[in-house]
């Protein structure tokens, strides 16, 4: 029975850890359109909240456009960018943002009013995008690498005979949240180690 209050201390701290940034948290209960509704079902009112990396950034007289590439959120609102994505988006900030600051490529979290999708080119391509105004912007801040050692000793007791504990494998530094890429890591026999 000790158990039990343990498990819903660490569900509670858990759930406070998945939370969106201030900029764009909805109070509980608030329904969000989804991005997938907005583009099969041409859903136009209602509010959303979707992620996405900026492609496009315009600053006309009164207000900010953007043009983002969609993509899903993690739990705390984070875009998870791969290599598909389901679309694109226009976002309408009321106010000035410094394409210097909101570069190309950022990423970023609206959260705003659906209104009427508007068309445009994407490339040559006649494009409809979905379009959330009066735009509610947090702009992801860039994520930190963080240096990841592993290191696997075999086998766990030590050979009087011979000055190693084992093949040895270590990782290098890898961008936080961001899978490995640089194929399988480099493992030395214990001939090598030897030498």
């Amino acid at each position: 029975m000790k158990v039990l209050p343990w498990l819903t201390l660490t569900a509670v701290l858990l759930g406070g850890c998945a939370t969106y940034p201030d900029a764009v948290r909805v109070s509980e209960g608030t329904s969000l359109v989804s991005y997938e509704a907005a583009i099969k079902a041409g859903i136009s009112q209602g509010t959303a909240r979707w992620s996405g990396v900026i492609a496009k950034i315009e600053n006309n007289a009164k207000e900010t456009r953007l043009e983002i590439v969609y993509f899903p959120a993690k739990s705390n609102g984070r875009p998870v960018v791969s290599d598909t994505t389901a679309g694109r988006f226009v976002a309408y900030v009321p106010s000035f943002l410094d394409p210097m600051v909101y570069q190309q490529g950022k990423q970023i979290t609206v959260l705003g009013p659906l209104t009427q999708p508007e068309s445009g080119m994407v490339d040559k391509f006649q494009y409809v995008y979905p379009v959330i105004s009066q735009a509610t912007v947090y702009l992801w801040p860039k994520q930190q690498e963080r240096t990841q050692v592993e290191v696997d000793t075999w086998p766990m007791w030590r050979n009087p005979y011979f000055p190693y504990w084992g093949p040895v494998r270590v990782r290098t530094t890898v961008p936080t949240g961001a899978t490995q890429t640089q194929g399988q890591p480099n493992v030395q026999s214990s001939s090598e180690v030897q030498q």
